[in-house]
């Protein structure tokens, strides 16, 4: 274990441990159960997006793998917490399905997760990985942190129907036809952006529009290390947003709110627009798809940015070997061999929406718009901008999000914006 887990591996973690694994089906510990079990954790709890098709999966990797058993045990938004706190106690999972994002950055760097380029090589599934998913996986000395799986994307969202009863044929794609598009929504009292302004889904959005005048590079530097108030191209970026927030861009009380609140605007067709991730869109109600076109954010037309934006990234969800699946590592390779065959792939994309970062895979029937959104992320007629969680610091995450409140609240001057995001750094 690396030194710097085992300072911390106290009879406290113990005690927390247990608190933390309650009803996850059992207790987390590879070493009480069968040497022929595999313990897997992940988010795919019973009812959750894409749980059906994950359990399926299993049972169909079970029959085929006689002997063999997989333990699941489920976390939600604590899965880093959970895991971090099992590692200490050399109690963790053998394999982890998780997304790269905030704490899970430093985990291969730490020790708490096996670099996975020898498994890669050995188990010849590097032709099935797309380069920007490998590239997305790979730390800066080289180490692969886990196995790219799914990846996502994030375009923004209209529903033609309100469109049409403002007066509007043609989705807005200048920032002086988002402002018409605005002022024709607000016209006929209809909210013309549903978005989460006190949670991740805000400050991603934020983050998008001050990208309109923010090089890649100085997005990069800035998202890894802050100095927004210092930045003048954020700071442009910045008064580009409160302009866009002060004329109506939001639904009132926007600061407040979180991405279900969001989520449910759009879904009952109580606002006009919206930003979503992949998961979302594939929620998205049949009636309400079948009204929505998807494209990018307007991006202004003196910026760095000459077409609508989007975010891309294949970081959702990757197959992570951890110390304790070392000993297990051919039942590792047998499993992750699977979940990477086409067949299996394809399953998780016609039956629950996901967006995966392999090679050769169809898009699904019966997610179209899903299908549609992909299609239009990975296109010609938008441009993909810097995706923050690939550079914040995990300390600033959460205290990001309250900066973010801040952003959304209107009147709020792009120098409050950029100190309370700068102070998000040094929470």
């Amino acid at each position: 274990m690396n030194i710097r887990w085992a300072a911390c591996a106290t009879a406290a973690v113990m005690a927390l441990l247990s608190g933390l694994l309650s009803g996850c089906g059992g207790p987390l510990d590879p070493k009480t159960d069968d040497p022929h079990t595999l313990v897997v954790h992940s988010r795919f709890a019973p009812g959750t997006s894409g749980a059906d098709v994950y359990a399926a999966a299993i049972r169909e990797f079970e029959r085929e793998n006689p002997g063999t058993e997989v333990k699941n045990v489920y976390s939600a938004d604590d899965i880093f917490n959970v895991f971090e706190t099992a590692r200490l106690a050399d109690k963790e999972a053998d394999v982890m399905l998780v997304n790269l994002y905030d704490k899970s950055f430093s985990w291969t760097e730490l020790g708490a997760t096996l670099p996975v380029n020898k498994y890669m090589k050995e188990w010849h599934l590097t032709d099935r990985v797309r380069p920007g998913a490998l590239k997305a996986w790979t730390d800066s000395e080289g180490r692969v942190r886990g196995f790219p799986w799914m990846g996502f994307n994030w375009p923004v969202l209209f529903n033609t129907k309100l469109l049409a009863r403002a007066g509007i044929k043609e989705i807005p794609q200048t920032l002086p036809a988002l402002r018409k598009t605005v002022k024709a929504l607000r016209a006929k009292n209809i909210t013309p952006m549903a978005i989460g302004g006190n949670d991740w889904s805000g400050q991603k959005l934020l983050m998008q529009i001050m990208q309109g005048y923010m090089e890649p590079p100085v997005a990069k530097r800035v998202f890894a290390k802050a100095g927004f108030c210092a930045e003048p191209q954020a700071m442009r970026g910045l008064k580009l947003f409160a302009q866009l927030r002060d004329t109506g861009l939001f639904g009132k009380g926007a600061q407040g709110f979180t991405a279900d609140e969001m989520n449910a605007e759009y879904f009952s067709e109580r606002a006009a627009m919206m930003s979503a991730l992949t998961s979302t869109i594939a929620a998205v109600p049949k009636g309400v798809g079948s009204r929505t076109e998807v494209g990018g954010f307007p991006m202004p037309e003196d910026g760095e940015y000459s077409k609508p934006s989007v975010y891309t990234g294949a970081t959702s969800t990757g197959i992570w070997i951890t110390p304790n699946g070392r000993k297990k590592i051919g039942k590792v390779g047998k499993l992750v061999k699977f979940l990477y065959r086409k067949s299996s792939v394809q399953r998780f994309i016609d039956d629950s929406g996901f967006a995966l970062g392999l090679r050769e895979q169809k898009g699904s029937a019966k997610f179209p718009l899903v299908t549609k959104s992909n299609r239009v992320s990975e296109g010609d007629d938008v441009e993909r901008v810097v995706m923050p969680d690939s550079f914040v610091p995990a300390a600033a995450s959460a205290p990001l999000n309250r900066a973010t409140s801040i952003a959304f609240s209107p009147g709020a001057s792009p120098q409050k914006i950029c100190r309370a995001l700068d102070v998000a750094y040094r929470s």
